[in-house]
């Protein structure tokens, strides 16, 4: 599964150079297709990243010290961009070494960063080979400098599920409310703030899945390093 803790594959921009990216992070929830997995549980994350030319890949690893949960990824993609326009293919392999279970998943997206009022839009798609299905989420959002030293962005999310979440409703799933904020601390070097406001959409507790679909805040602290 992936959510915005766990989305550790970044498209980095694109060089003719290798270019390194790497996180160590905390989250007060973590947040997957608008559920609270771990039921109110905490995540430590971190995550190594690098791209060439159109190629990415990376590794992320994410634990709760508030639960017995454990989770890796590996991932390898393909991106291009031109003037406006960005668009990717990704495939990331999923272990859980507690449940002692795996999965792999397909991404594919585009966004387009020339709207009006400075504003970028975009869709993601992932589809779990496990589930055979797939989740959707529509993104929209705008990004400020503040100063040399403070960059922002604020947006919103839409998703839906289409048996990605097989034990949950299919159709309209979440929308959530994000704000980020980046603190410059030296070349290359930044403290990363989030928080985020999500809200269900047609929550049925017919189903297991939508136990954990809910209505709630969470938000999370990050030092990034880019080489």
């Amino acid at each position: 599964m992936k959510g915005e803790a766990s989305k550790p594959f970044q498209m980095l921009h694109l060089h003719d150079v290798i270019d390194i990216h790497a996180h160590g992070g905390w989250e007060s929830r973590y947040a997957l297709e608008g559920r609270d997995s771990l039921d109110g549980g905490s995540l430590w994350s971190s995550s190594v990243e690098a791209s060439y030319d159109h190629f990415f890949g990376g590794l992320w690893y994410g634990r709760s010290s508030s639960n017995d949960f454990r989770e890796l990824h590996f991932g390898l993609g393909v991106i291009q961009r031109t003037e406006n326009m960005e668009y990717y293919i990704s495939y990331t392999h999923l272990h859980f070494p507690v449940e002692e279970i795996s999965d792999s998943e397909w991404g594919a997206g585009f966004s387009y960063d020339a709207l009006p009022f400075g504003l970028a839009s975009g869709l993601d798609m992932v589809y779990s080979v496990d589930a055979k299905g797939s989740f959707f989420e529509w993104t929209t959002s705008k990004s400020v400098k503040i100063s040399d030293l403070w960059e922002s962005s604020f947006g919103t999310t839409l998703g839906w599920n289409q048996d990605f979440v097989s034990d949950g409703h299919d159709g309209w799933n979440h929308i959530s409310l994000n704000a980020n904020g980046r603190r410059a601390l030296s070349d290359g070097l930044g403290l990363v703030f989030h928080g985020a406001q999500s809200w269900a959409i047609n929550r049925d507790l017919s189903f297991e899945g939508d136990v954990s679909l809910k209505d709630f805040f969470h938000f999370g602290v990050s030092l990034e390093a880019q080489f």
